[in-house]
């Protein structure tokens, strides 16, 4: 069961697969780690536990065995875990993030052929929205799979079937997320 919400500013959540927090970042990644270690430890009950990174990504090491994952932004943090230890994968973007370069440039040079050729073949005023739809899912396809983005840019997503999307139910207002799992 998940406690109230650890500060005011921590928003947690639930759904039957996953449970989560959105809160505001500290500005640097350490400020950032210790706040998702603290919102962790109480929110699973797990008060001697602590959150360890390293180059496969976060992971709990503590007395509960839970699945993790999480995204930040310039201004926020989504953070998500199973209770089951079930790997589970995340991406946070603000909806008005527009790359620097041309997307179907940045597709060709990274993504699987096919989705470059398909992202191509769509109306200009389309593709900059689809190339960050498959960009979200991407990166959390490399948390989830913890193989990085250099294995999952150019893994064509259209024919797996070992993974399944969900949009989080409480995304703040100017925030696109996506979560990645493995099918049960």
């Amino acid at each position: 069961m998940l406690p109230e919400n650890p500060t005011p500013q921590v928003r947690l959540f639930r759904t039957c697969r996953y449970s989560g927090a959105w809160f505001p970042t500290g500005g640097d990644r350490t400020t950032t780690r210790l706040r998702v270690e603290a919102t962790l430890r109480e929110a699973i009950s797990d008060p001697e536990g602590k959150l360890a990174v390293d180059r496969s990504g976060p992971r709990w090491v503590g007395t509960r065995e839970i699945g993790l994952s999480y995204a930040h932004d310039e201004d926020s943090v989504f953070l998500v875990w199973t209770p089951d230890g079930s790997p589970i994968g995340v991406d946070l973007e603000p909806e008005h993030r527009r790359p620097k370069h041309p997307v179907t440039e940045i597709a060709s040079r990274f993504f699987h052929r096919s989705e470059s050729d398909a992202l191509g073949g769509l109306p200009e005023s389309s593709q900059t929205e689809a190339f960050l739809d498959l960009w979200l899912k991407k990166e959390a396809v490399a948390k989830l799979t913890r193989k990085g983005l250099v294995y999952s840019l150019p893994l064509n997503l259209d024919g797996l079937e070992t993974f399944e999307y969900e949009e989080p139910a409480l995304l703040p207002e100017g925030k696109r997320a996506v979560l990645a799992f493995f099918k049960k």
